[in-house]
Formats: C-alpha cells, structure tokens, sequence
C-alpha cells in the first residue's frame, strides 16, 4: 500500500500544502501521523477524493490570468505564483483591453485583477466577466494600490469574489486564491467525516397526558 505525502498531495490537487493539511484537520481527507508527526495518506484515499469531488484531475489544473496595466508587476505575481500554486497555468495581460482577450481564449478560472487602470479600468472589466454567461464563473480577486476607502465596495458590487490591497504582499494574495480555488474545487463540498454526520432526528411521542387534553371533546 503507497502512501503519499502532503507535499505529493498538494502537487496532484495543485494546492498548498496548508491546504492540504486544512483538509485533514477538517475531516475532509483521511491521513494518519508517522512517529514524527508528519501526516501520511493513503494513495487510494486521494483516488476516492478525487474521483467523488473530481478535484485535481489530469488536465484540470487551475487558469489564473493576471492583468495590471504596469507589465513589471504583472511579472512580478506570475512568478510568485509558479510558487505559491503549483501547477497552475499562468498567463498576464498588461491592461484592460489586453485582459479581455485573455479571457476569451484562457478562460481562466480566476483573474486577478487591478481595479485602476487607464482606459479601460478593473472595474469595468469585473462587472463584463461576470455579466457574460460564458465567464460569469470566473472567480476574481480585485486589487488596488491605491489607499481608496470605496474600491473595495466598488469592486464587490461589481462582483469581484475577494478584494486585497497591493500592499497586503504576496502572500497573502497567494492564500486568498487558493481559498477561492479550493472553494470551487469542493463546491460539492466534501463531507467532514463518516462519523460526524448527524443522525436524523426521531420524532418525540407525545407526552400521555397532553394526549389526553388534545383528546377531549
């Protein structure tokens, strides 16, 4: 019997290893701990996930499109990203415009998106991809560099799924996406274990003697 890592793991789901370890913790994933606490799971435990919630299959990696209108940013998240969710298939665009004919051939699964831009701003293209019924799916995470109280309201009405200010790092762009990912991933959303399902509840007998009153004539 094979057993995999959350490292082996992370890299078929084309996730962080944290989420991974969320699963597990969740009940989501079963796994048990070597004698050094490292978490180890069965190859055919990640089968069965896989094929009940048709999460991390070959093929299925996850598109991510990266628009900003400064080309040395736009480089700059695509290679943080190579890192923070492997497998994906990356692509940029420098600009409003150029964004739009991305996601008519790459259909990503999610964009990440900067909101002021010149021309055709983020906003303008959040509320197109998710007015279109072909797009509307995408998931997008809106950013700013700018220190503006009313983009992020902005930003969501216009249907943005996450907003996070540039200064916010990498980092924590990367777990945001990665939660938007895993959500989409498990939007059938995996049942937190066999033994923490409820039991249906059994109808109470009514009380004798309130019997007795709801009888009488």
């Amino acid at each position: 019997m094979r057993y995999l890592t959350t490292g082996e793991v992370a890299s078929r789901c084309q996730v962080s290893v944290g989420t991974v370890k969320n699963w597990i913790e969740a009940g989501k994933l079963e796994a048990f701990r070597t004698p050094g606490r490292h978490f180890r799971i069965r190859a055919s435990e990640l089968r069965r996930f896989q094929a009940a919630f048709g999460f991390g299959a070959e093929g299925e990696s996850p598109r991510i499109l990266v628009v900003d209108d400064q080309q040395d940013f736009v480089d700059l998240v695509l290679d943080a990203l190579r890192d923070l969710v492997p497998g994906a298939r990356l692509e940029g665009a420098c600009g409003g415009y150029e964004a739009l004919l991305r996601i008519g051939s790459l259909r990503p699964h999610l964009l990440v998106l900067d909101l002021r831009m010149p021309g055709l701003d983020g906003f303008e293209v959040c509320r197109r991809v998710k007015e279109a019924p072909a797009t509307k799916g995408t998931r997008i995470v809106a950013m700013t560099g700018f220190d503006d109280d009313q983009a992020e309201q902005l930003a969501l009405t216009c249907g943005a799924d996450a907003f996070i200010s540039k200064s916010a790092g990498l980092a924590t762009l990367g777990r945001r996406i990665t939660s938007l990912l895993d959500g989409d991933a498990a939007s059938a959303e995996v049942p937190v274990s066999r033994s923490r399902r409820a039991s249906p509840r059994r109808a109470r007998p009514a009380h004798p003697a309130k019997s007795a009153r709801r009888a009488r004539p």
